[in-house]
């Protein structure tokens, strides 16, 4: 029933995009009668041009009388210069009235403001299943006694989580810098494993291959190793900046212009020697990086 009522709607939808006024929508429900909160499905098609940017009703839209339930929108369809937008909205109503009537908008967004194009209003007849209410209404009495289950014991609960809450703080107050410092020196040791696999897997790609991509991307790996490693913005840095930062350190000068000669003039085919030897450089200069900041780690539980 839904798909030939998606089918009917995209039928009437077509005839009425021939010409140039494509902005009046088609709109209806998946049957005619339905029972207070049932289910019910109301589809809504627009064909336009595709030059222009049309919106359906959202779940925030006012359905009234009826309450939106679920909604599913459909992928825009294009033939010939003709977008197709449709949707199916899963209705329900509440309301006692016999006719019950929607008419739902497109918008049309333009430049400075929002046009809305409302389909033709598409009536439902709500079927009555109580045909009489007698006054005063029966009350049937029963006196029989019913089996309540346990009420869940909420005080001794709340002990259990207070109890485990001060536990947990007792330990954090006693242990809580070791176990910071043992994950500190855990992560930096995963860090630095992660890092030394990955830039040996550049520098001998390079060594063998003397591919330029190889030497970049060892590079850029131990400036962003670097830069993670003293919490500072060393990928971002000029090679002048970079030795100024660890006080012109006449390795890293080297290493860093001899990978930038490289690089940038293209000539590490003729120095492919001098290249690797600044690899090695880079390479033992993080290690030497890293130690120092493991025994910063470690000294810091002794001064503590």
């Amino acid at each position: 029933m839904r798909k030939l009522a998606i089918l009917i709607l995209l039928c009437l939808g077509h005839l009425v995009a021939q010409g140039q006024q494509l902005l009046t929508p088609q709109g209806g429900f998946s049957q005619d009668t339905i029972h207070l909160g049932e289910l019910v499905q109301y589809t809504l098609v627009h064909r336009h041009p595709d030059t222009l940017e049309v919106v359906l009703p959202a779940a925030n839209y006012n359905f009234a009388p009826f309450e939106l339930v679920d909604n599913t929108y459909y992928p825009t369809r294009t033939r010939n210069g003709i977008s197709t937008d449709s949707a199916v909205y899963t209705l329900r109503t509440f309301e006692i009235d016999s006719v019950q009537q929607l008419a739902l908008p497109v918008y049309l967004l333009r430049e400075r403001d929002t046009v809305a194009y409302f389909a033709e209003t598409s009536n439902i007849y709500l079927q009555q299943l109580v045909k009489e209410v007698r006054e005063p209404l029966p009350i049937k009495a029963d006196t029989e006694l019913i089996l309540i289950g346990e009420k869940f014991n909420w005080p001794l609960m709340l002990l259990w989580v207070t109890t485990i809450l001060a536990l947990s703080a007792l330990i954090w107050l006693i242990f809580g810098q070791s176990i910071k410092r043992r994950y500190k020196l855990y992560r930096l040791r995963k860090d630095h494993l992660y890092y030394t696999s990955r830039f040996n897997s550049h520098k001998d790609r390079f060594q063998k291959s003397g591919v330029q991509s190889s030497l970049e991307k060892a590079v850029t790996l131990w400036k962003n190793y670097l830069t993670k490693l003293e919490r500072s913005a060393i990928n971002s840095f000029t090679t002048k900046e970079i030795v100024e930062f660890y006080n012109n350190d006449e390795e890293i000068n080297t290493a860093l212009r001899i990978c930038d000669k490289a690089i940038y003039g293209n000539l590490q085919a003729e120095y492919e020697g001098e290249t690797n030897l600044a690899l090695g450089m880079l390479r033992r200069f993080s290690i030497q990086r890293y130690k120092l900041h493991r025994e910063l780690i470690r000294n810091a539980r002794d001064n503590a």
